[in-house]
């Protein structure tokens, strides 16, 4: 049996931006205290579902059902996947955030078992970068009108 407050728990602010927002109030609304409620609704209205963050949705989305994968969350998975549609993605961006997932879980995995020493990895890493950086082609300078 699962643990639900019931409805009226709900304090209305919540409960009416809830309903505005998803058309409902979803039963996962009621799987925690009203001060966790609004301690995770607080997140998700001013963060992931904001406009106004250096991420758009459909990059926090896809970000979320990797992260979701791993855990693994299959209520984050189902979320994530038709959160990542909305906001556009592709099928192919929803496989891939998967899949670089996994690929990041299997390098973590690997090091972790190796127990690679930190700071031989940091100073390899800081090589690789600085490598990489001079091989990119080099940035175009704006022009510059004559006589200004």
């Amino acid at each position: 049996m699962p643990t639900l407050n019931k409805p009226n728990t709900v304090p209305t602010d919540l409960r009416n931006e809830l309903e505005k927002t998803f058309g409902m109030l979803p039963s996962f609304a009621l799987t925690t205290t009203p001060i966790g409620l609004r301690a995770w609704w607080t997140n998700m209205r001013d963060f992931q579902l904001s406009e106004k963050t250096a991420l758009d949705g459909k990059t926090k989305e896809l970000i979320g059902l990797g992260v979701s994968a791993q855990i693994p969350c299959h209520y984050c998975v189902l979320f994530h996947t038709e959160a990542a549609r909305l906001n556009g993605a592709t099928e192919a961006e929803i496989q891939e955030a998967i899949f670089m997932a996994s690929v990041t879980r299997q390098g973590s995995t690997i090091l972790n078992g190796a127990q690679l020493d930190n700071g031989v990895f940091e100073k390899e890493l800081t090589k690789i970068v600085n490598y990489l950086k001079s091989q990119a082609p080099p940035t175009p300078k704006p022009m510059v009108r004559a006589g200004r």
